[in-house]
């Protein structure tokens, strides 16, 4: 893992963790929001919106099934940045 990936997840924890109003250190890469930190649908969706709006990327809300987990948040913002950075 590259020091940007790195930093992309660290971006994507304080995003994820802002929105769940958790302390980052409590967001794992593999533990699911629903059953971790009992999120719901609006909070994916403030999740998607935050990303989209710090990173200057647009993600389909389609994806949206696969970003509960911050490494499914991660693998889904790679595809959409790859070649934007």
């Amino acid at each position: 893992m590259t020091a940007t990936d790195t930093a992309l997840i660290d971006e994507l924890r304080e995003i994820v963790a802002d929105v769940l109003e958790v302390e980052p250190e409590e967001i794992s890469e593999t533990g699911l929001f629903s059953e971790e930190h009992e999120a719901d649908s609006l909070q994916a969706i403030e999740v998607l919106a935050r990303i989209e709006k710090t990173l200057r990327i647009a993600v389909p809300q389609t994806e949206l099934p696969d970003m509960g987990s911050l490494d499914g948040v991660y693998r889904v913002v790679s595809r959409y940045t790859e070649g934007n950075a």
